[in-house]
């Protein structure tokens, strides 16, 4: 975990600069530490983006899988937070398509219920091309104030 220095947290937001993404923003210190900036989150879904670094790569160079897996349950579960539900993943399924580098996520929730629910996640790399699809399915653990983070790209200043 990153000193207090390095990782400061405004109401539910976790934020930490980074010299590769600029100010990354997320609800978890775990996301934010692991380079994981969240773009928006609203009703209709979640985007955040990943910079991948060498300790990131596996023994054959590309991404390893697991970080893949961590990226997109993090957005996932971050899409929820606009209906007011802070949630544990209950499980997945992950698809693995092609390797990727500068990597985008996009979460869509399918269900939002009580207890549980039920997010889509697609992951792209810097062309465009799909690289991962995934199904998870959520507990809901707490409900709160719905949040709503309009799109902020990291490195860029709010005019």
């Amino acid at each position: 975990m990153a000193s207090s220095d390095e990782l400061r947290k405004d109401g539910w937001l976790y934020f930490k600069q980074d010299p590769q993404l600029g100010e990354i923003r997320g609800l978890d210190p775990w996301a934010v530490e692991n380079g994981i900036h969240l773009i928006r989150t609203e009703e209709d879904g979640a985007e955040g983006i990943m910079m991948i670094r060498n300790s990131n790569r596996q023994q054959y160079g590309t991404v390893h899988g697991g970080v893949l897996v961590a990226f997109a349950d993090s957005i996932g579960g971050h899409s929820l937070i606009a209906h007011g539900k802070i949630c544990v993943t209950q499980g997945s399924t992950v698809n693995f398509l092609r390797p990727g580098e500068y990597l985008v996520c996009k979460a869509k929730p399918l269900k939002v219920g009580k207890r549980i629910c039920v997010v889509s996640v697609e992951q792209y790399n810097d062309q465009g091309a799909l690289v991962t699809t995934a199904l998870f399915t959520f507990a809901v653990v707490e409900k709160v104030e719905p949040l709503i983070l309009p799109p902020r790209h990291p490195g860029l200043r709010d005019l």
